[in-house]
């Protein structure tokens, strides 16, 4: 009789034990495999990090469609992670899951992301570069791809164009600072500080292009930053050679006098 209580004893302990295993706790604390990237799935073994390089196509949708709701909209060069990808159809484009912050997730359009470290990803950022028409938003494209993307062999030719760009600021800012300081004339401070602390530079001051005011002629001048750079980092290019000349002609325009 002992022995059978026993049995009954070991029969009912090893129930209970295989009830446990079973159960959805019991499951979580058991270790996985980890998930393998299937083209298509949401699934993705690795986080892949990702810069946003086109805003007008960067809403954070709660779902991968053209019509789901939109939770925000990323700056431009926000930086995101990767997490799985939908699966195209008919009617709607692939759409990426990002990670944004620890909480936040969403679905953003595949073509609003550059990854880093993609072959081809700088090309499509020079593309952006070279069609946009807005000052902040290509120098800020400039500042991707250098500092972002900065073994590609576009970087020298960025760099240049982040200068060009910069120099038609100047021209810009030079006509519309002109109209709104017209009258400061006889003020305590001079023109030159009234012309460096406008509110226009500001947006361009974060993006790290800074600008002299050459006071005898009223116009701002780029200090060239970029132009130094492609001359230091790439001296023997086609780049750094205009590089040089664009930073001469800089040095003119602050030694001329009306």
């Amino acid at each position: 009789m002992r022995r059978l209580a026993r049995v009954i004893r070991a029969a009912r302990t090893l129930i209970i034990l295989l009830a446990a295993a079973s159960s959805p706790s019991a499951q979580q604390l058991t270790k996985t495999a980890p998930a393998t990237y299937v083209k298509g799935s949401t699934m993705a073994q690795t986080y892949l990090k990702a810069f946003v390089i086109d805003d007008r196509l960067s809403a954070l949708r709660r779902g991968p469609g053209l019509q789901s709701v939109v939770i925000r909209r990323l700056r431009l060069g926000h930086a995101v992670f990767i997490v799985g990808t939908s699966r195209p159809k008919a009617d709607q484009p692939r759409f990426c899951r990002v990670a944004v912050t620890r909480r936040t997730r969403g679905w953003i359009h595949e073509s609003a992301l550059a990854v880093q470290g993609r072959a081809g990803e700088d090309w499509r950022i020079m593309k952006l570069i070279e069609g946009s028409s807005d000052g902040v938003d290509k120098i800020t494209l400039c500042r991707i791809l250098d500092e972002r993307f900065s073994k590609s062999r576009l970087v020298p030719r960025t760099m240049l164009q982040l200068g060009e760009e910069a120099e038609r600021v100047a021209e810009t800012l030079s006509q519309r600072t002109r109209r709104r300081l017209a009258e400061v004339r006889g003020a305590d401070a001079s023109l030159r500080d009234y012309y460096l602390s406008d509110a226009g530079l500001d947006r361009y001051s974060k993006l790290g292009v800074a600008f002299d005011f050459n006071e005898s002629t009223g116009e701002f001048v780029y200090d060239g930053k970029a132009y130094r750079e492609v001359v230091r980092r790439f001296p023997e290019g086609e780049e750094a050679r205009l590089a040089r000349q664009r930073l001469e002609l800089n040095n003119r325009k602050m030694a001329r006098q009306r």
